[in-house]
């Protein structure tokens, strides 16, 4: 399980999630990021993965293979063909897949008996949104004997409350068709949905209208991920403060606005580029001031320091 310098990798996205940053250290792993296509719509591409794989071997030996879908907070999501890609890649470096897939099911023998996968599901990542139960579970498939040992202790950590897990419980078996409490679920369901995707498209038709700031189309997930320019006096200025640009640009729109963004820093970005991520959960008529304070703070930001 060690590689040539005593220590493992875990792959990640652009930057690893915050828990699993927490995680890195625990037996020596290390956290090898590897890029997305933003012009492709933050697509993986399966030779820059396996770049990335090749130059990680120098320093580590990479076990683990992380892919969020939908993407967080790039609101993509993978093709059936990438996913497919992705695992035949997985089973050919021999990698343990974390993911929240069933693709890798319906792709049958022998892929679908050997690929080892963590697959996850939690009440926050559900159409109920719920992220304050903090309650979900995970399926172990084709995973070696040794590696469930840790598992299996987990089970020791407190459960969660009783609320959470029934609501949990709800999603995962919901009432029979023509249930009162059926219909109610569907109805916020569809709801939600309707809301998610009218937020998206305001994004993409305010912030397309924008210049100096390029986001690509949300698929999935609840946050936008918008490029930001940032002229060269502004880069400047931030250096001299100790500050990353966007967390810069982030601080004087919330003293100047009172909007708060997370500065595209916090999660990973290709280098010499410049991101914030942007909610789509707000109501929409909370979202629309918010949208038209972006993109006037942006325009005068770029005109006092061009």
């Amino acid at each position: 399980m060690r590689g040539r310098h005593s220590r493992r990798a875990c792959w990640c996205r652009c930057r690893a999630p915050r828990c699993m940053q927490r995680q890195q250290g625990w037996r020596g792993a290390v956290a090898v990021p590897y890029p997305l296509a933003e012009e492709q719509g933050w697509a993986v591409a399966g030779e820059a993965l396996r770049q990335v794989l090749r130059q990680a071997r120098v320093r580590c030996h990479p076990k683990v293979l992380c892919i969020v879908n939908p993407g967080d907070p790039t609101g993509h999501v993978l093709s059936r063909q990438s996913m497919e890609d992705i695992i035949r890649l997985v089973a050919e470096e021999h990698l343990l897949l974390l993911a929240d897939e069933r693709v890798l099911w319906e792709m049958g023998a022998p892929l679908a008996s050997t690929v080892q996968l963590v697959s996850f599901y939690s009440l926050s990542k559900s159409v109920a949104g719920e992220s304050g139960f903090r309650v979900g579970f995970l399926e172990l498939v084709n995973i070696e004997e040794g590696i469930t040992l840790p598992f299996q202790l987990a089970q020791s950590i407190p459960r969660p409350c009783v609320l959470g897990r029934i609501l949990l419980d709800l999603l995962m078996d919901p009432p029979d068709e023509g249930d009162p409490i059926q219909k109610a679920l569907e109805e916020q369901r569809q709801g939600l949905r309707r809301d998610l995707a009218h937020n998206a498209r305001r994004v993409q038709e305010v912030l397309g209208r924008a210049p100096g700031i390029c986001c690509q189309p949300v698929q999935g997930g609840a946050r936008a991920f918008p490029r930001i320019q940032l002229p060269p006096r502004a880069l400047q200025q931030a250096r001299v403060l100790g500050l990353e640009p966007d967390v810069f640009f982030c601080q004087e729109l919330r003293e100047a606005t009172g909007v708060v963004l997370a500065p595209g820093s916090e999660f990973g970005q290709p280098e010499g580029t410049y991101h914030v991520g942007l909610s789509l959960l707000p109501p929409a008529e909370t979202l629309e001031p918010v949208l038209l304070a972006l993109t006037r703070f942006h325009t005068a930001f770029l005109r006092h320091f061009s």
